[in-house]
C-alpha cells in the first residue's frame, strides 16, 4: 500500500480539486478561505471567485445569519454537523429578483478544523446537492396526503389539520368551523350508471368545491362520497354563507348524474368549535350529527348541531 507521505502537495491539491461536491473552508467571521472540488457540473458552478469574500457579500442577510449560526454551532460542538438548507436566486446578492425562483436543496456537512486560518477558527463545509431526492420526498409526502380519486386532501391530512386547528382554538382561541357533507342519492348513481360514472361525479363535485372554497380552506375527501371542509379564522356567518353556496354549486355539479328521477344533491352539517369540546372527536361527532339531520329531512339541506336550515 502506498505511504501517504509519498503524495506530493500537487497531488493532494489535484485530489481535493477533483471532489464531486464543493467543499468550503469558512472562518468564524464568515470568510471564504478556500473552495475545493465541485467538479460535478450538473449541479455546481465554479466557486473559486468566492475566495477572500465573506458570506455577507454573497447572500441575503437572513441567509447570512443562518450560515454564520451553523458555523458557530459546529465550532462550539466540535462534532460534525449535518444540516439541510435551500437556496434560490432571491437568496444570492447581485442576481435579478425576476430571475428563476426554483430552489436548490443542499445537505451541508460541517466540521471544525483544528488549525487557525489567518488567526481565525474555521470549519470545513461540504455541500451536496439533494434537490432530486428532496423533490421525490415531497412528491411521496404529497401523494400520502392526497386523495387518489379527486386530488383533494385525504383523511390523514384532514386529521392532522383538524388536530392543529383544535390546538389553535384551545390555546389561542382561534375560531374554526368544520363543515361535513355527503351526496344524496349517490348509491343511485353507482347502481344505475356504474361505479366509473360515480367516480366521475365525485371528481366533478370535488372540482366545484375547490373552486368555491377560499384559498385557506382545507377541502378533503374522507372516503366514499363523504367530504369535509375545515374553515379557520372565519366567523360562523361567513362559513354559513359558504355552505349555502355549496348547496347550490353541489347540485349544479351533479345535475347531469340524475338517475331514477332522483336529483343528486348535498346534505351538509356544520359545527363551530366551542369551549365545551373536549377533543377534536367531539367536533367531528357534532358535524356528523348535523349531516344526519339534513339527510333525514330529505337532503339538499344545511344543518348545524343546533339548528336545521332548508
Amino acid at each position: 500500500m502506498q505511504d501517504d507521505a509519498l503524495f506530493t502537495a500537487f497531488q493532494y491539491q489535484a485530489i481535493c480539486d477533483s471532489l464531486p461536491d464543493p467543499t468550503f473552508i469558512l472562518t468564524e467571521s464568515g470568510r471564504y478561505v478556500a473552495v475545493l472540488g465541485g467538479k460535478d457540473k450538473r449541479y455546481y458552478h465554479d466557486g473559486s471567485s468566492l475566495v477572500g469574500r465573506r458570506i455577507a457579500d454573497v447572500l441575503a442577510p437572513a441567509k447570512t445569519a443562518w450560515f454564520e449560526q451553523q458555523i458557530q454551532r459546529a465550532l462550539t460542538g466540535q462534532q460534525m454537523l449535518v444540516v439541510e438548507y435551500e437556496l434560490s436566486a432571491h437568496d444570492v446578492l447581485g442576481l435579478p429578483t425576476e430571475g428563476p425562483e426554483e430552489r436548490i436543496w443542499f445537505e451541508g456537512r460541517i466540521s471544525a478544523l483544528e488549525q487557525l486560518y489567518d488567526g481565525e477558527k474555521a470549519v470545513l463545509w461540504v455541500a451536496s446537492n439533494i434537490t432530486a431526492s428532496k423533490e421525490l420526498q415531497q412528491q411521496l409526502q404529497l401523494h400520502a396526503l392526497s386523495d387518489e380519486l379527486t386530488g383533494l386532501h385525504n383523511r390523514r391530512r384532514f386529521m392532522q389539520a383538524l388536530d392543529a386547528a383544535y390546538a389553535g382554538f384551545t390555546r389561542h382561541a382561534r375560531p374554526a368551523c368544520l363543515l361535513c357533507f355527503d351526496v344524496d342519492h349517490f348509491k343511485t348513481i353507482n347502481d344505475g350508471q356504474g361505479h366509473p360514472v360515480g367516480d366521475q361525479a365525485l371528481r366533478d363535485l370535488a372540482q366545484a368545491v375547490q373552486q368555491l372554497a377560499e384559498d385557506d380552506y382545507l377541502v378533503c375527501r374522507l372516503g366514499g362520497d363523504e367530504f369535509a371542509v375545515l374553515c379557520q379564522e372565519r366567523s360562523m356567518a361567513q362559513v354559513m354563507a359558504f355552505a349555502q353556496q355549496l348547496l347550490i354549486r353541489g347540485r349544479q355539479a351533479l345535475a347531469s348524474y340524475a338517475a331514477g328521477g332522483k336529483a343528486p344533491s348535498l346534505s351538509i352539517g356544520l359545527a363551530h368549535f366551542t369551549a365545551s369540546d373536549t377533543s377534536m372527536e367531539d367536533i367531528m361527532r357534532r358535524a356528523d350529527q348535523a349531516v344526519y339531520i339534513s339527510k333525514v329531512q330529505g337532503g339538499h339541506q344545511l344543518s348545524t348541531s343546533e339548528h336545521c336550515l332548508g
